[in-house]
């Protein structure tokens, strides 16, 4: 039986990590850093300077943001033959995330985790085996 090869996307609202597994090893690894995805926006003392304002004007920065990741996740999968996808995020990103992957690679999402970008890294690849272990006992 020909081994799988998983691809790890990881992403929060500045940088995306992508790295593949296959057969408990790391193989190829990519980076995007993308800062422009604010957290506060100031505003001015305006009464129509509504809240929900600033909400979409940071949601717009974030879905800009997932496009980006989305796209390179995209290449990074088809250029590494990429067989199924882990997402590890925060959990309010998972449904984002995946719905900014195009077709047919969103389709190919096989868990998730939750974690933090900069968590170390054993940590992450314990957390991503534990999911590949997961999905391939519920396939089989």
């Amino acid at each position: 039986m020909k081994s799988k090869i998983y691809m790890i996307l990881l992403a929060d609202r500045k940088h995306a990590k992508m790295f593949t597994i296959k057969d408990g090893i790391v193989g190829a690894k990519e980076e995007l850093m993308n800062g422009q995805v604010p957290q506060i926006v100031k505003h001015g003392d305006n009464l129509w300077d509504a809240q929900d304002k600033i909400f979409r004007h940071i949601e717009d920065h974030l879905h800009r943001h997932l496009l980006i990741v989305g796209e390179k996740a995209a290449a990074f999968a088809k250029r590494n033959h990429v067989n199924e996808i882990i997402i590890g995020s925060h959990k309010p990103l998972f449904k984002k995330i995946e719905k900014h992957l195009p077709y047919p690679f969103s389709q190919r999402v096989a868990g998730r985790f939750v974690t933090e970008l900069k968590a170390p890294v054993n940590e992450i690849y314990r957390r991503a085996k534990l999911r590949i272990k997961q999905f391939e006992e519920i396939n089989s």
